[in-house]
């Protein structure tokens, strides 16, 4: 396999330029867009290599790829109140959990939740 070093990245018309850094800090680690209601399954993804349905409202994706440390961010988004990480908030560095709520703060199945992974790698 070769190897291309380069200082800057640029499209074709000399816009938007990038340094490798910030393609390698600023671009989602891992994502997925899952239906998480009667036979969970996965629609689309990147570098999540299984999920579980751990109960109403929750789940966990393993990753295929792991994060290089626990302090990467996780987002997640089901048109309701979402998010990464478990009830203690803490994260691993194989797997991550997206946990749903509705607004009254009961956990919530739903049919399409997103989750998408920022960090080291």
């Amino acid at each position: 396999m070769s190897t291309l070093k380069v200082n800057n990245l640029q499209d074709i018309n000399g816009g938007n330029n990038s340094t490798p850094e910030q393609v390698t800090q600023g671009r989602a680690k891992a994502w997925v867009r899952f239906n998480g209601t009667g036979t969970v399954s996965i629609t689309d993804s990147f570098n999540v290599s299984s999920m579980s349905d751990n109960g109403t409202g929750r789940y966990a994706f393993a990753l295929t790829t792991n994060m290089a440390n626990a302090n990467y961010v996780g987002i997640a988004n089901a048109g309701r109140f979402a998010s990464c990480g478990n009830s203690s908030g803490s994260y691993t560095t194989s797997v991550f959990n997206v946990v749903i709520h509705n607004i009254s703060g009961d956990l919530e199945d739903r049919s399409v939740i997103h989750a998408v992974l920022f960090g080291d790698q």
